[in-house]
């Protein structure tokens, strides 16, 4: 008995429920993925499918979901199955892997190993090395700068106004 899953970008795809939990690559778009495990029955007794729409988040251009493709091919070795998403309203972070293809990510998956789904390589994510981390701290740099830049503008004025103050002086006094 096969069931229906979808990949994460969205093409809906066909297993037997023993290929649950172990690594392959789709056959419409090349990404690699872990199977879901097959929902439990229904109300109705019927198996249910996988829901609809994306259960991952998605890196790079989204693609039309295609019809359903048989999943025959052997994966490779099994893997531990995903974790639970995170809630849709929580903060992606985008992370370059080392050969520069950027991924999307939640804060909550930040000190794990992954593989890019382009180039398959395993690399470790790190908030140090997300985008808007670098950004982050490029703009507080930038805001340093500014604050000893106008620092010492102020103390040019200052020191400006004491030498003029002091010529003033020497001028009256010499005069007198």
């Amino acid at each position: 008995m096969s069931f229906q899953f979808q990949c994460p970008r969205g093409h809906l795809l066909e297993g037997d429920p023993s290929q649950a939990g172990q690594q392959c690559h789709c056959p419409e778009c090349g990404m690699l993925f872990i199977i879901p495990a097959p929902l439990p029955p229904g109300p109705g007794g019927a198996a249910g499918n996988w829901p609809a729409g994306p259960q991952f988040p998605v890196v790079g251009p989204q693609f039309p979901a295609a019809g359903p493709v048989d999943f025959s091919a052997q994966p490779s070795s099994p893997v531990v199955p995903p974790e639970p998403q995170p809630a849709p309203d929580a903060e992606l972070l985008h992370i370059p892997c080392p050969n520069g293809h950027e991924l999307e990510t939640p804060r909550d998956m930040l000190g794990q190993d992954v593989l890019c789904p382009f180039c398959n390589i395993q690399f470790r994510l790190r908030e140090k090395d997300s985008v808007e981390f670098k950004r982050k701290r490029k703009e507080e740099l930038e805001r340093k700068e500014r604050r000893q830049g106008k620092a010492w503008f102020n103390w040019a004025i200052i020191a400006a106004v004491l030498v003029l103050l002091l010529l003033l002086f020497l001028i009256f006094s010499s005069s007198g």
